[in-house]
């Protein structure tokens, strides 16, 4: 992600005179009153456990449950009132797993139906009846994201890990795209996606599906805000680089099952929660002092100061993507 993208961003700061808080706001944007795009973790519990990922490390210390139904309507309630773009219902978990997630998804796409509705899986339960309900969701599931480290059995399961099974996934995979074409189906759109690592030839994988006319992608390697103590291990490069160009806390949403709003996505143990919302809402939180004191010290480089963001490093490998007519995209970072 390039230092322009951060510098879209303008909060006033100590000590700025007013030539400059006027030139910020003629030329930058203000952080938005409510998130642009929101997590939520309608429940905890995954069944891979990926290199790339604190879950393993973090699941048997943190706070197990299932989102109150009541508390996720209030969520997208209040999104409903903001301009809001996308949701995905899931964080830090295998949103398949998920009993109530189709009905979850119709909620969304009835209270909000020009926000995108976005889900990301590992594929394991991507089972002919899911997809059956998928593809009968239409353009309610706007993108289908599945997680495919790899295009090698070896490579994939020990990236995977969990009970994740390269069969099973490929099969699931494979009779997804088949009953989508089959049907002349163009919702929801799937791509495969992978973390570039040392583990897996991912250029070798992103070929395989260009080649069967499936979006896909590499994205960059993250030590996810310093949790994945041994990331330069199996980075491609070998060489990463610390993250100071992030955009996320400035546009990006992410609610735990018991209404805490965290940082970022990567805070499995939640270091540093920005407040809950049960007792109040996302915009009072959002706006809160505690988000707002992070964004200023963000935006000042002060991130000594900052859990997460100040252990956080990338892979200097930027990221690319071929679209399904094999149009190529490249970029520095993702923002999911």
């Amino acid at each position: 992600m390039s230092q322009l993208k951060i510098n879209q961003y303008y909060m006033d700061q100590p000590g700025d005179g007013p030539w400059t808080r006027i030139k910020n706001r003629v030329t930058r944007r203000s952080i938005p009153v409510f998130p642009r795009t929101i997590q939520i973790q309608t429940f905890t519990g995954c069944n891979a456990d990926c290199i790339f990922c604190p879950y393993g490390e973090t699941y048997t210390t943190q706070p197990k449950g299932k989102m109150p139904i009541e508390l996720f309507r209030r969520i997208i309630d209040e999104a409903a009132e903001h301009d809001v773009r996308r949701i995905s219902p899931y964080l830090m978990n295998e949103p398949l797993m998920d009993r109530e997630m189709f009905d979850k998804i119709r909620y969304i796409n009835e209270k909000i139906p020009d926000c995108k509705v976005v889900v990301t899986t590992n594929g394991h339960f991507l089972t002919p009846p899911v997809t059956d309900k998928i593809l009968a969701m239409g353009e309610g599931i706007h993108k289908l994201y599945v997680s495919f480290q790899g295009i090698d059995k070896e490579s994939y399961e020990k990236t995977m890990r969990g009970n994740m099974d390269f069969d099973r996934t490929m099969a699931n995979v494979n009779q997804f795209i088949d009953t989508q074409r089959a049907r002349g189906l163009a919702s929801p759109k799937l791509w495969i996606t992978m973390v570039d690592t040392a583990v897996i030839d991912a250029r070798k994988a992103v070929a395989y599906w260009k080649g069967r006319g499936v979006a896909s992608k590499y994205t960059t390697l993250e030590n996810r805000g310093g949790n994945i103590k041994d990331a330069e291990t199996f980075s491609r490069t070998r060489s990463m680089s610390y993250y100071s160009t992030c955009t996320r806390l400035f546009k990006q949403a992410y609610i735990m099952f018991n209404g805490d709003l965290v940082l970022c996505c990567v805070d499995y143990s939640r270091e540093q929660v920005l407040g809950n919302i049960v007792g109040s809402s996302v915009y009072d939180v959002w706006n809160g002092p505690v988000a707002k004191e992070i964004r200023r010290r963000y935006l000042g480089h002060e991130f000594d100061k900052l859990p997460l963001c100040g252990n956080c490093k990338i892979d200097e490998e930027r990221e690319v993507s071929f679209d399904e007519d094999g149009t190529e995209t490249i970029t520095e970072a993702s923002d999911d």
